[in-house]
């Protein structure tokens, strides 16, 4: 797969390029740059963390002098970039059979599913669509609003999945992390399964403490007085708009309201604000997954609203 990237890379024709990764990619930087410097091609490979499509690092590749920025591991949702983006999605081999031979049992009576997965093993859903079907299952693959393909959900948006809620009973994700099944969980109150190409299984996802830490954060906002608005600077997340009109409401209910913006959104840049509340305008997954790494309350503007 690394010299079908480096061919994508030499077709552009770059003298200079800039790689993001995702993390778990990082391990073969090195390589990678190997291979370019081989064909000729400076590089440089960022070690800033990479979230997604969401998270483009345009402006640090036109400052490094390159002619092309190399996106690996996420699909081109639209966003406008400095310089050219090679989207390369590195799509991954994995048959989920084998898994739904010895998991059957888990779906127990639900015969309408919906099918969804993350860009990497989007080529799976076919094989679990023929599989579930072979042994009278009914399947069903929507196509999100952000997202590139039919059955793609991304961390922000699970609407893949939603667009066909009411055809069917239960859900199953194929990929890796709890993050985007989580989302599309949170959103449905039909059961979400998981076929986990890690752990080599299928998994309800449980998200019963996620909503636990929802309904806590919520209670507690509501006597916040003082409240801190958080905007990412990150391209795809960077909802100034949003943060601008949730800063209006707060102070028309009489309410103080400071928004604060920064590339990572992390509890260790928050200290020493006067604040009661933060509203997180940026990846929602901050205030899902991370939750409770912050000492105050951390809402998402959908949970802000059910306040006011």
């Amino acid at each position: 797969m690394l010299r079908d990237l480096v061919q994508k890379i030499k077709e552009r024709n770059p003298k200079r390029v800039f790689i993001q990764l995702p993390e778990g990619l990082i391990t073969r930087a090195q390589e990678i740059e190997k291979l370019l410097d081989d064909e000729g091609i400076e590089s440089f490979v960022s070690l800033e963390p990479c979230y997604g499509a969401c998270d483009l690092r345009d402006c640090e590749a036109e400052r490094l002098g390159c002619d092309l920025l190399v996106h690996v591991g996420h699909s081109d949702f639209g966003l406008k970039s400095r310089i050219p983006v090679l989207y390369y999605e590195w799509r991954i081999e994995f048959d989920p059979v084998p898994i739904l031979e010895k998991s059957m049992d888990k779906l127990g009576s639900f015969k309408n599913i919906g099918l969804v997965a993350s860009v990497n093993y989007l080529d799976s859903i076919e094989a679990v669509k023929e599989y579930l079907e072979d042994n009278g299952k009914n399947c069903f693959v929507g196509k999100g609003e952000r997202a590139r393909y039919p059955g793609q959900v991304l961390g922000c948006d699970p609407s893949a999945g939603l667009s066909v809620e009411k055809d069917v009973e239960c859900f199953i994700f194929i990929g890796s992390g709890v993050f985007h099944p989580l989302g599309l969980a949170l959103k449905t109150n039909k059961p979400v399964f998981s076929i986990d190409v890690e752990r080599m299984g299928l998994f309800e996802v449980e998200k019963d403490t996620f909503v636990r830490q929802s309904i806590v954060a919520t209670e507690r906002a509501r006597d916040a007085t003082k409240f801190g608005i958080l905007v990412s600077t990150k391209p795809g997340q960077m909802q100034t708009e949003l943060a601008l009109s949730i800063k209006k409401k707060l102070e028309s209910k009489g309410k103080e309201a400071y928004i604060f913006t920064m590339d990572n959104i992390s509890p260790d840049k928050l200290m020493g604000l006067d604040v009661d509340c933060y509203v997180n305008c940026a990846c929602p997954r901050i205030a899902i997954e991370n939750r409770a790494q912050f000492k105050k309350s951390i809402l998402n503007p959908d949970e802000l609203i059910e306040i006011l």
